[in-house]
């Protein structure tokens, strides 16, 4: 896997975030939901308590879904945490907050062609942490 591969993975794993983000917020209402109803509907007796623990346990399965995406995320920003500081920032803003390249220069009130080589070399960098955990 390439650094930039490695690097690209934060993008992927906070879009699955977000959309197990929903899934939790639409299982909590279900969850905590008091049944309520309409004047016109009729009153039910009792609520579906089956669906509620199924509620409840899909709620517990997602949670656990985002905690192990969080937990991949953390391990990648760990390794690039151990590039030297410049390199760490450069490719932070970029991989992690979405950064364009051409945007970085006046975000560190650098050149253009400083930016380019903070980011050249974090990425040998953190190739070869990859390739030391690979191998």
């Amino acid at each position: 896997m390439t650094a930039e591969q490695y690097l690209e993975q934060i993008q992927i794993i906070n879009s699955l975030i977000a959309g197990e983000l929903k899934e939790r917020r639409r299982l909590e209402n279900i969850a905590l939901s008091l049944g309520g109803f309409s004047v016109s509907e009729r009153v039910q007796s009792s609520r579906n308590l089956h669906r509620d623990a199924d509620a409840i346990g899909d709620y517990c399965d997602v949670d656990r879904r985002i905690k192990a995406l969080e937990g991949e995320r953390d391990a990648i920003i760990y390794d690039l945490r151990k590039l030297p500081l410049n390199e760490c920032k450069v490719l932070y803003k970029i991989y992690a907050e979405g950064y364009m390249l051409k945007e970085l220069p006046s975000e560190f009130h650098k050149s253009y062609a400083w930016v380019k080589m903070k980011k050249r070399r974090g990425l040998d960098i953190l190739q070869e942490i990859i390739d030391k955990k690979e191998g």
